[in-house]
């Protein structure tokens, strides 16, 4: 772990994220029922000391609500709050469950900006906040809590004479004021897979908030315990119209076509109406919490994201103000898009989508508006307003970080316009396989957007290896473990398993409330075992599978009937689904059967909890059971870990949880078995303690060691090497070879080595007829310039080919004096030696032969024109000749994924991409190993110093692992003359080696044929500037 002193990045890290860590809260005045602007409120408007505005003129009415965003630094002691309370109010009643009947208020109308919307509807809040949830015998989830204010409260000055103002976050085209009591189904919407790094606590906002009460009875209250965890009501369906009538608040959803009302002028009202920078509810909370903690270890961290909210409506002014203002005390740019592009973008395309597809779920209405063209191309303008932010901000220097599959093309859309910007992208949610991938119908598009980045990171490695995967089989790239291999870049693939900020949860845990909490829970459930769990009720998070498998259990096992509880806390979606009916019927029909008077199974919650509660449950629980059905990191799990300090509780954990592939020591379990999850909770209730002792501990060294921290820094600074990486070795700036900077060291060096390769290096790949026809070097001419190199003493030559060893023999037999690598270092007989020598090691398994050539011939078949050349060792699918060459490139990646999946996972083979063929040959075989061996035969017969000069040319894959190999020689001898000492220091500034090094970047000399991203230094044009060059070389005396 990167310590916490030490700095990452000496410049700015630029952090995008679909919605920022701030929002704005607006006060706009209300209407009347025709939707006339009362004019008086305006008119009289002053900022009070709040903030907020007032006017003398007042308004009854029965309640009033709190903006939805909250401050931290607004805590306040729940149980002595409600005390001070029922003081004030000695009439009340008691129960957790009601307030004080409200004192008559001012018409106010709070309007809540998309992402706080969507967390009062089973959102996760930052670590220090909390919905104001406050349960009424009306109230549902999803409605703006009540709160109580007197004028003769000791805590809260008399309230305003005037109605507070709130701006409309979800239309784009009108404010409608009424009293308020219900949310439109747009506020249901909700960023699924994001959630804090630590859950909520209370926070309020404002000295004027009322803390909330809980669904569960605080400790401080005396209440029966039957009432401690009751049966969750049934409640309406999240998307049901909402009446528009003065009973209600109207928050309207964003429509196609946005209708204005002719009695309203909005931008006016934007215009002339206070604001202020309220933190968000919603976005992705562990991301933020993450950068976050590293803070100490940046040199400035600046948000890129939109506000959660409709913006149409706001002038240019505001729109001004608000940016310096979040840039200038918030670290933060907001990104203003078109109302339309975010709604089609979020909305539709992400939601509808993208996120069903990459969570194995193909939508079943392929004519749906959410597949129409219109809602990718807000996908695409959106990323697009992201990618001009960034780039207007960027300065030299600046590392770019992407978050998330809101913005998959933004990496791409940079590069194009930043080539040498640092650009990182991390998925946050599961990538799925390559046959679900290739269902999408801008697949293509969606892989080259991210692979504009330098490193693409996500959580699990089986994710990781389904991108790879991926890019190779439909864009037909090169990719090895560590990544994809471009044309001219390369673009690295790592795994960051995110965690969760132990130090935090755990002051969190001190809280007196939540032992109070503890204690509620134990006295409430004596003598029995509690199995708990928090999920949204979402069909990924396979909350319908957990009921079955615990009906199952209890059927199996039924000495543990009357002996048990699962208490499932449900959060409810952003979409509208149907799991949430057939959840309820599930645990209707269990309790309905197990249930007596004094005992119920399931307790079960549609609604969220504080987060003194949730640690709570989390403590008490024996049992903590997630059976997601795909996830792309469950971080329940983290919490319940460090929550089981004492009593070491095991955890059952779905397969298909991003987060078990960390947490090896937990009780793995596949959802759908119903029969395995039942069986792997009886084991975990009857496991020994010492047992229990050695899984905890080694499910908590993973928790306490892969933290937040650790991921952020861990992101950030792999991020910095790899850039520097890719610039070194593949800038698109590798130097035409300098033939005036080479040729002193060349004269002065005692000994030679060139390493030259064949096909494509020393002839074109065109058959000799064409080559002639078109001008170019025939066979004769390029055997001419080899014995002539072949005769200097100085020189020793090899040439390094792909070809079996009767082939070389064939072209290259007249020559004695040179050496010959053939089969791609399968073979090497040395110079002046007549015999061949095996490179790969004795008693190497060769039955892959045999498969491959049984997939090769699969393949052949398919492709008409393509042939497989077997050589001694490497088989060879040629698709050079095929009738479709569109046809046998579609071929060639089936077959490479299909040869990396079936076979090299069972023997060390590997698959080699050459020009239009696939060869297949063993892993420990490389040109590489072949040249390791030439120069330590060549030290051994002549002293460590023997090479004084090094010429390695190549012109595709195959030949990056010896310039690799070959830059990494050091070499002595010659001294040259200060003419060529300058040269050689200028020209070796253009690849990046300082003074020192000059000499060395001129006596090991690198080059690739063709400009293109490679290991190599240097490159030539083609075939004929390699033959031109030896030839100078040839005529030096």
């Amino acid at each position: 772990m990167v310590a916490d002193t030490s700095v990452l990045t000496t410049g700015r890290l630029l952090v995008a994220t679909f919605l920022l860590p701030d929002t704005i809260s607006f006060q706009v005045p209300t209407r009347d029922k025709d939707g006339r602007i009362r004019s008086a409120n305006l008119k009289n408007c002053s900022t009070a000391s709040n903030g907020r505005l007032s006017t003398s003129s007042t308004t009854s009415a029965t309640t009033t609500t709190t903006n939805s965003s909250t401050s931290p630094s607004t805590n306040t002691d729940t149980s002595s709050f409600q005390q001070q309370q029922q003081q004030q109010h000695p009439h009340a009643s008691t129960n957790s469950t009601h307030l004080p009947a409200p004192v008559a208020r001012p018409a106010t109308s709070t309007v809540y900006p998309l992402a706080a919307v969507d967390t009062f509807n089973g959102g996760m809040l930052d670590q220090d906040q909390t919905p104001l949830s406050v349960p009424t015998s009306t109230s549902r989830r999803g409605t703006p809590r009540e709160m109580v204010l007197t004028s003769s409260s000791i805590l809260v000055p008399p309230p305003p004479t005037s109605p507070s103002f709130y701006r409309s976050a979800t239309s784009t085209s009108e404010v409608v004021m009424t009293v308020p009591k219900l949310i439109s189904s747009k506020a249901d919407r909700l960023k699924d897979q994001e959630r804090p790094t630590m859950p909520q606590r209370s926070s309020f906002h404002g000295q004027h908030a009322v803390p909330p009460p809980s669904i569960l009875a605080p400790p401080e209250v005396k209440v029966e315990l039957g009432r401690v965890f009751p049966e969750a009501a049934p409640r309406p369906a999240l998307n049901q119209p909402r009446s528009r009538t003065n009973d209600h608040l109207s928050i309207l959803t964003h429509q196609t076509t946005p209708q204005r009302r002719s009695s309203i002028d909005s931008a006016k009202v934007f215009a002339e109406a206070a604001w202020t920078v309220e933190k968000a509810n919603g976005g992705n909370i562990g991301l933020h919490n993450a950068v976050n903690s590293i803070q100490n270890q940046l040199t400035k961290r600046i948000w890129f994201g939109t506000l959660g909210m409709a913006t149409d409506s706001l002038p240019d002014s505001t729109r001004g103000d608000i940016k310096a203002e979040l840039a200038l005390n918030h670290s933060s740019i907001p990104v203003f898009v078109n109302d339309l592009d975010f709604e089609g973008h979020y909305h539709q395309y992400c939601k509808q989508i993208l996120w069903p597809i990459f969570h194995y779920v193909l939508p079943d209405n392929l004519r749906s508006k959410g597949y129409q063209e219109g809602s990718w191309k807000h996908y695409v303008a959106v990323n697009r307003a992201f990618a001009d932010a960034i780039v207007e901000s960027y300065r030299q220097g600046d590392t770019i970080w992407i978050n998330d599959y809101h913005l998959m093309l933004v990496p791409n859309m940079i590069r194009e316009r930043l080539p040498d910007a640092s650009i990182g992208f991390f998925l946050h949610i599961p990538f799925p396989s390559s046959e679900i991938f290739r269902c999408l119908h801008v697949r293509k598009e969606v892989l080259e957007g991210l692979l504009g980045a330098d490193l693409v990171g996500f959580q699990t490695y089986s994710f990781a290896r389904h991108f790879l995967q991926t890019c190779s089989r439909l864009l037909s790239v090169d990719s090895s473990p560590k990544g994809i291999q471009l044309e001219n870049t390369a673009v690295n693939v790592g795994i960051f398993p995110i965690g969760i900020d132990t130090t935090t949860l755990n002051i969190k845990r001190q809280d007196p409330e939540v032992a109070q909490w503890v204690q509620v829970l134990k006295e409430k459930y004596a003598g029995m075992k509690l199995i708990v769990a928090r999920e949204k009720l979402d069909y990924i998070k396979g909350v319908r599978q957990k009921m079955l498998a615990f009906e199952r259990f209890l059927n199996l096992y039924p000495e543990w009937q009357g002996k048990i509880v699962l208490i499932q806390v449900a959060l409810s979606t952003s979409e509208q689904n149907e799991v949430q009916g057939q959840v309820s019927d599930v645990v209707t029909r269990i309790n309905s059967r197990f249930s007596n008077l004094s005992y119920q199974p399931i307790v079960f919650l549609r609604q969220d909890i504080t987060f003194s509660q949730y640690l709570g449950l989390l403590t008490a629980a024996d049992v903590c059971l997630i059976t997601s059905l795909r996830d792309g990191m469950n971080l329940t799990s983290h919490e319940y870990v460090v929550c089981q300090e004492e009593q070491k509780n095991p955890l059952v954990l779905s397969e298909f949880a991003g987060t078990y592939g960390s947490l090896g020591a937990c009780l793995r379990v596949n959802p759908w078995n119903y029969t395995e999850v039942a069986e792997a909770i009886h084991e975990a209730l009857e496991m020994k303690d010492d047992e229990k002792e050695i899984r905890w501990n080694e499910l908590r060294k993973h928790v306490c060691t892969n933290t937040a921290q650790f991921w952020a820094a861990g992101f950030v600074s792999e991020l910095i090497k790899v850039h520097s990486d890719v610039q070194r070795r593949y800038s698109i700036h590798i130097p035409l070879l300098n033939m005036q900077a080479v040729l002193p060291e060349f004269r002065s060096a005692k000994r030679r080595l060139l390493l030259l390769d064949y096909d494509g290096t020393l002839l074109p790949y065109e058959r000799p007829s064409v080559a002639r026809a078109k001008g170019k070097t025939t066979n004769e001419e390029m055997i001419k310039i080899i014995k002539q190199l072949a005769a200097d003493p100085r020189n020793v030559v090899y040439i390094m080919s792909g070809r079996t060893r009767q082939s070389l023999e064939n072209i290259f037999g007249s020559i004695d004096s040179i050496g010959l690598c053939a089969e791609g270092g399968c073979f090497l007989k040395h110079a002046g030696k007549s015999t061949w020598e095996d490179q790969f090691q004795e008693g190497t398994d060769m039955q892959w032969r045999k498969k491959v050539m049984e997939m090769f011939e699969y393949y052949k078949e398919r492709t008409p024109g393509s042939e497989i050349e077997e050589k001694t060792v490497p088989i060879v699918w040629h698709y050079r000749q095929a009738d479709n060459p569109s046809f046998g490139l579609w071929q060639a990646r089936e077959c490479k994924n299909h040869l990396e999946e079936a076979i090299g996972s069972i023997y060390p083979i590997h698959t080699i991409v050459g020009r239009k063929c696939l060869e297949v040959m063993p892993r420990d075989v490389s040109k590489a190993h072949a040249t390791k061996t030439i120069v330590e035969s060549l030290r051994q017969q002549y002293g460590p110093d023997a090479i004084d000069f090094v010429l390695c040319i190549g012109d595709d894959r195959s030949d990056e692992d010896m310039f690799v190999y070959c830059n990494g020689l050091r070499v002595g001898g010659g001294t040259g003359n200060a003419a060529a000492g300058a040269a050689a220091a200028a020209s070796a500034a253009a690849v990046g080696a300082d003074a020192e090094n000059a000499r060395d970047h001129h006596r090991v000399v690198t080059c690739t044929v063709g400009s293109k991203g490679s290991e190599a230094r240097w490159f030539v044009p083609g075939v004929s500037s390699v033959l031109q060059g030896l030839q100078v070389m040839a005529n030096q005396d």
